[in-house]
């Protein structure tokens, strides 16, 4: 046999042994051509006698600088030596630090998978992008038509980096933004406005109305058309009538401008002229704490028994007692 035949046949030994070319290494890698599981590298198997993969738990991915095989996967803080070992648990936006799984700095981690973070108003694909640090166990923010949003009833602030709950009539706030609806304002909590009143039964600012005959929804609109006698006011004196502000049956308006007032016969207490009116609803005056007016007669039907308004009250006990004098004897 010449030399070119011992060549071929040293070749051809090397082959079947699995020694030239590194051919013993090559066979051993997954995806390679096998036999039984003793053909696959550590961690692998023999599937269908055809070609070798990793067992579940790992991964392809290379050893070191010269071997590959089936490395374990590994999860958040878990040890790693190349990044696929966190990206099949954990992500593409994974890495693996100083030898152990983590998110890179663009990433956050939700239940155990790391998702790109993106601030409210930026670009998103989905809820689990939008990030802002929550600790709570409500989402307070979502992807909605491809950008984050802060959930319903909250709003964003430091340039999206926190969601606030709005805040309504008489909660606490900290700027106007946060004082949802109509009319409100922010001192420490959410009030009303100028120009605005609060409506109890919907926990809201409603437009104060500023003249009688105005368009309302609801009474309180038409509180401050009441006339003001002191502290106690005229409450009820104007009220939302066929969706007008108006004088309730017992009150009537005077004074410029106009507001109404709770009726005050002759002789009944009173504070202020504009409260005084006649039986005959002649307007009157209010004078010494007591309705009269200009013609009215001091008898008992227009002051109620209180014509003794008219007479000096020493006069009137004069005058009884003459009659029950008179009377006995």
């Amino acid at each position: 046999m010449g030399s070119r035949g011992v060549f071929l046949g040293l070749v051809a030994f090397l082959a079947l042994t699995g020694l030239a070319g590194g051919q013993g290494a090559e066979k051993r890698r997954t995806g390679n051509v096998c036999s039984v599981d003793m053909d696959c590298p550590d961690n692998a198997f023999c599937r269908q006698g055809n070609y070798c993969v990793c067992k579940d738990g790992f991964v392809y991915a290379a050893v070191n600088s010269t071997h590959k095989g089936c490395l374990k996967e590994a999860r958040n803080g878990e040890e790693c030596v190349q990044h696929i070992q966190c990206h099949s648990t954990m992500g593409v936006h994974s890495e693996c630090v100083n030898g152990a799984c983590a998110c890179v700095s663009s990433a956050h981690l939700e239940v155990d998978r790391c998702y790109w973070t993106a601030l409210v108003g930026e670009r998103c694909v989905v809820d689990q992008n939008c990030y802002i640090g929550e600790a709570s166990s409500e989402r307070q923010t979502y992807c909605v038509r491809g950008y984050c949003t802060c959930q319903l009833q909250y709003s964003p602030r430091d340039n999206g980096t926190r969601c606030v709950r709005d805040a309504v009539l008489g909660e606490p706030c900290e700027d106007e933004l946060q004082c949802a609806g109509e009319g409100l304002r922010c001192r420490g909590t959410c009030r009303c406005r100028n120009g605005y009143v609060p409506h109890q039964d919907t926990n809201s600012c409603v437009l104060a109305m500023k003249a009688l005959n105005e368009s309302c929804e609801y009474d309180v609109q038409c509180d401050g058309l009441s006339g003001v006698t002191g502290a106690t006011g005229n409450p009820g004196a104007a009220l939302c009538l066929g969706g007008v502000c108006a004088c309730s049956y017992n009150a009537h308006a005077a004074g410029t401008p106009l507001r109404c007032w709770h009726r005050r016969r002759p002789g009944q207490d009173c504070r202020r002229d504009e409260e005084c009116v006649s039986e005959e609803n002649e307007p009157g005056f209010c004078k010494a704490g007591r309705c009269t007016c200009k013609t009215c007669s001091p008898d008992a039907r227009d002051f109620g028994g209180g014509a003794t308004v008219s007479r000096p009250p020493l006069l009137a006990a004069a005058i009884l007692s003459i009659s029950i004098a008179i009377l006995t004897h």
